[in-house]
């Protein structure tokens, strides 16, 4: 492939990740020219998991940022995804959202919220890889420093804690019994079969992710999903003064 197919292969590709062009083109040289700029995941296990990511990030970002959801830009891989984020308030933003915690109910019963049974493993300079225990399946968050990422989960852990709760990713290679318990009586909503035949589509859009900043600016990206995930509506806003012509997306 010449350097002029793989710059312009980039700059698509870019579009859709929002990837900086050095990133793109790296991606890019690495995909045979027959092969998909944006593969689906090998795994139906990575795939169910990136749809349930998608819908706590969804559910749980309620913040302003520069990029949606405060993610920069991510790198989608046959074997998982990287998300870039783009500060340490978009960091504690989306570990409140993804790491499984139990969560103590009025009615008595208690809750597991996250992605349930997911342990960090494993930590390094610059991220943290997500992980399902028992599957193969890893999405990667880079960006801030090592020292924002203790600092974050941390004090995570300790409000959890503070509140009744219990930090269930902190329990190491293992389940913990109210995990094992939920994840028996088949609590995850990836456990739903119509669920699962749409799980195609929230994990679409998160490796698509660029696309919502593409096509405007929005500083907060709120929605909602229906039917178990066979219809997603997002709704982007900005700032005052700054235009936003983002339309709500939902299955074609």
């Amino acid at each position: 492939m010449s350097a002029t197919q793989i710059s312009a292969r980039a700059r698509t590709y870019a579009l859709y990740t929002g990837a900086p062009h050095q990133a793109a083109c790296a991606a890019v040289a690495d995909v045979q020219p027959d092969a998909p700029l944006i593969p689906a995941p090998a795994e139906h296990d990575q795939l169910l998991l990136e749809s349930e990511a998608f819908y706590w990030i969804l559910n749980t970002q309620r913040h302003f940022f520069e990029y949606p959801f405060g993610i920069r830009y991510v790198q989608p891989t046959s074997h998982g995804i990287q998300l870039h984020l783009e500060s340490n308030a978009s960091l504690d933003s989306l570990l409140r959202g993804l790491l499984p915690c139990r969560s103590p109910m009025r009615t008595g019963r208690d809750e597991i919220h996250g992605l349930n049974g997911v342990r960090i493993c494993p930590r390094t300079d610059r991220g943290i890889e997500l992980r399902r225990l028992g599957q193969p399946t890893s999405i990667r968050l880079t960006g801030p420093s090592r020292r924002a990422f203790q600092k974050a989960e941390t004090a995570l852990a300790q409000q959890i804690q503070s509140n009744g709760g219990e930090a269930c990713w902190l329990a190491g290679d293992a389940w913990t019994p109210y995990e094992k318990q939920w994840d028996t009586e088949r609590q995850p909503i990836a456990y739903e079969s119509t669920w699962r035949d749409a799980a195609w589509l929230p994990s679409g859009l998160l490796r698509r992710l660029g696309l919502l900043h593409t096509v405007a600016v929005p500083q907060v990206v709120t929605g909602h999903e229906a039917r178990l995930g066979e219809w997603w509506i997002l709704h982007s806003s900005t700032t005052p003064k700054r235009p936003c012509g983002a339309p709500n997306w939902c299955r074609p």
